[in-house]
């Protein structure tokens, strides 16, 4: 047992320590506090803006930046290993490969974590400090939409683990994982927008696909967090909103968790699957 917390703090260590990693998460916490610190243009206030004229923008860079962050982060956590040789000098010592997978999820998992709420947390200082979060059901809603960005970067790192499994070069699964970023960001807007301008889909069709895809899920559940109102979640969350109320920020939330289960699942059944002559 004592194996455990030695796998998972040598996993996490390694992927705080990953140039990606530092990478995308200084410049989440950067461009995140930029984002407070300029939304106040044409507002006519002096230093960092208020949450409400800043949230919209948290939560498209959290959708985009969460992301891109978890995938290339589960992809590298295989590649860089394979490339190097070290995965099979790993699973030559008494460690089972459930016990590896298990220790490379929680080890990421953390990691995302703890970059995630560095950047809320040095923004949402910086917010505080200006005045803007000005009530305790602000800084919920703040928190509210910190965890949310966490849990899809939670998917994205999983996702990221099932599709980098096979790949044994990292620049290989940096090429991989923004193409997997960029159709996710195209089906989450441009291709649902080409669909309905194409052949008129239904709300109803939108919001069931628009459930298909977990970064247009978080946008819809973190807009239901941040307004409680449909009036900015577009015609699929219109239609969610309409047809199950109150319901739809728990319905989100379990959507989020299945595609969570689902992709750790399924790298955790790839990784199984991987021959020994193939690490």
């Amino acid at each position: 047992m004592h194996r455990w917390p030695l796998l998972i703090h040598k996993e996490g260590r390694e992927a705080l320590r990953s140039r990606w990693f530092l990478f995308t998460a200084g410049s989440f916490a950067m461009v995140a506090l930029a984002l407070a610190a300029f939304s106040m243009i044409g507002s006519g206030y002096i230093g960092l803006a208020g949450f409400g004229r800043t949230a919209a923008s948290l939560v498209n860079l959290s959708m985009l930046l969460a992301s891109l962050m978890g995938l290339g982060l589960g992809a590298l956590t295989w590649a860089v290993e394979r490339e190097s040789g070290t995965l099979a000098y790993l699973l030559s010592y008494p460690v089972s490969r459930a016990q590896v997978f298990v220790a490379k999820a929680a080890g990421g998992a953390i990691a995302l974590a703890a970059a995630m709420g560095l950047g809320f947390g040095v923004t949402g200082l910086g917010i505080g400090l200006g005045g803007g979060l000005g009530g305790l059901e602000e800084i919920g809603r703040y928190a509210g939409l910190a965890a949310g960005a966490t849990l899809l970067s939670w998917i994205a790192y999983g996702i990221g683990m099932a599709i980098g499994v096979g790949l044994r070069r990292q620049s290989t699964a940096l090429g991989v994982t923004l193409i997997a970023w960029l159709i996710a960001v195209f089906l989450s807007d441009l291709g649902l927008m080409g669909l309905t301008w194409a052949i008129g889909l239904s709300p109803a069709w939108l919001w069931w696909l628009a459930l298909l895809n977990p970064l247009h899920g978080f946008r819809i559940l973190a807009m239901v967090m941040l307004n409680g109102s449909p009036d900015l979640l577009g015609p699929a969350g219109w239609f969610a909103w309409r047809t199950y109320g109150e319901a739809l920020g728990p319905l989100l939330l379990g959507a989020m968790g299945i595609w969570l289960a689902f992709a750790f699942l399924a790298a955790a059944l790839r990784f199984r699957g991987l021959r020994d002559s193939g690490l």
